[in-house]
């Protein structure tokens, strides 16, 4: 049985994390849930058993936020503090982080889900579909759906993109 890493794993299921929750800090608490659950539980240390548990996480956390409204301190702009030039250069910056985001943005979650596990991951759709409890078919068919919607995205907003 080959060894396991520990770092490895863990940035994998961050990046899974970030690709369900699209914010650092959600994708963070979500990574140190499932972690602690899975210690806490035993299972094995692997990606599908944390997968799952983040997802499993992301779906609860998607529910109460329909929920519950929670308005962060942070929207509301008397209560920040200025951004400094250096800051704003840098989110200025970002515009093709930006454009990626607004065209993930444009998906479903399980789209975006499935994008990221074929894409990013590299599982192919027979690993997918056992990760997400989905039908082979089914997971090929949002990675079309979602490749297409990236691509019209991109083309709408007249923006050179290799999908």
């Amino acid at each position: 049985m080959p060894a396991i890493d520990i770092a490895e794993l863990l940035q994998s299921g961050y990046r899974y994390a970030l690709s369900l929750a699209r914010e650092k800090t959600q994708a963070e608490d979500l990574l140190q849930e499932a972690w602690l659950a899975m210690l806490k539980a035993k299972g094995p240390a692997n990606k599908p058993y944390l997968f799952t548990a983040i997802r499993s996480r992301y779906i609860n956390m998607y529910r109460r936020d329909q929920l519950v409204s929670i308005v962060a301190l942070n929207e509301f702009s008397e209560f920040c503090d200025p951004l400094s030039e250096q800051e704003q250069l840098a989110i200025e910056s970002d515009h093709d982080y930006v454009e990626l985001e607004a065209a993930l943005a444009t998906l479903r979650p399980i789209e975006r889900e499935t994008l990221f596990l074929m894409v990013v991951e590299g599982y192919t759709a027979q690993e997918v579909a056992g990760l997400t409890n989905q039908p082979r078919n089914t997971v090929l068919s949002l990675n079309y759906r979602a490749r297409q919607k990236v691509r019209r995205y991109y083309q709408s907003n007249q923006i050179e993109v290799a999908l």
